[in-house]
């Protein structure tokens, strides 16, 4: 291996895989009654179980890791191997733990002497998941991680992710919509489409009516930017009525694609509440907005 891969867990990779494909990771952790739970799942029923809870009625609520923490986790991986290291985080549009995390790498080279490049996925779950999958084939591939993260950082600008969340009343317990915007949006079926733009945030791209449009309007986004060679792409979902509907559009629509549908775990879950069902792809061009 050219490099040590390692990333944070909220690329929703299950644990048990990343160990299996020799991926390192720091887990986040989630908060719901005061209690606080590492994000570590790897069995389908432990995202069933959380996403039941928020049926439930809990809200959960997540911190991003800090500086100490990523400190901590470096140095144990700079103490196991002796290769330099590539880590993966969350958006740093979405989080602190970007930050958190390139200061621990510089304090560290400043004490060890030992190299730590932190790339910014600019995307969170499915699109923070392929750029771990890229990660990987290029250490596969003997670059170095300095090479790698080179590459990693035009990659990620190429990486386009849509997502639908149909929980309105769940935004707003969690006060990203306002009381109005929930109750009016619920009464006209609306569903918000949101786009991981430039800058790594969520923004509202478009509001539909019902969720049969809101894909509809993702997967033409998907034919008109995906790129023509064939690659892995993801369907999101936080335990979604909707996600097999939309994984069978996406491969009518490309049938040279693997597509794959994978879970949105606790970190982004806790914010879109259930049902959310999204799609990651790349494309030839940069993210349009």
């Amino acid at each position: 291996m050219g490099f040590i891969l390692a990333a944070d867990t909220s690329g929703d990779i299950p644990r048990t895989e990343m160990t299996a494909r020799n991926i390192e990771y720091k887990s986040l952790v989630y908060t719901i009654d005061g209690v606080e739970y590492p994000d570590n799942f790897s069995l389908d029923s432990e995202y069933k179980a959380f996403y039941d809870e928020i049926r439930a009625g809990k809200l959960p609520t997540t911190s991003q890791i800090n500086t100490l923490e990523h400190e901590e986790f470096f140095e144990s991986l700079l103490q196991k191997y002796e290769d330099d290291i590539l880590y993966v985080t969350l958006s740093s549009g979405l989080s602190g733990s970007y930050e958190s995390a390139v200061l621990a790498a510089k304090n560290l080279l400043e004490k060890t002497g030992r190299k730590i490049y932190v790339v910014d996925s600019l995307g969170a779950t499915i699109s923070q998941r392929k750029v771990v999958d890229k990660a990987e084939q290029l250490r596969n591939d003997g670059l170095s991680a300095k090479e790698a993260a080179a590459v990693l950082v035009d990659y990620v600008k190429h990486i386009q992710t849509w997502f639908m969340p149909t929980d309105l009343k769940h935004l707003c317990r969690g006060g990203r919509v306002s009381r109005a915007a929930a109750t009016f949006g619920t009464m006209l079926n609306i569903k918000p489409v949101l786009f991981i733009d430039r800058l790594g945030k969520l923004p509202v791209i478009k509001k539909l009516r019902g969720a049969s449009n809101g894909m509809t309007y993702m997967l033409e986004r998907f034919k008109e930017y995906a790129t023509a060679t064939p690659h892995r792409v993801y369907i999101a979902s936080a335990d979604s009525d909707f996600a097999e509907e939309m994984r069978q559009k996406v491969k009518d629509a490309r049938p040279d694609c693997d597509v794959v549908i994978g879970w949105i775990g606790p970190v982004i879950g806790a914010h879109t509440g259930c049902g959310a069902v999204g799609v990651s792809f790349e494309s030839d061009i940069e993210r349009p907005y």
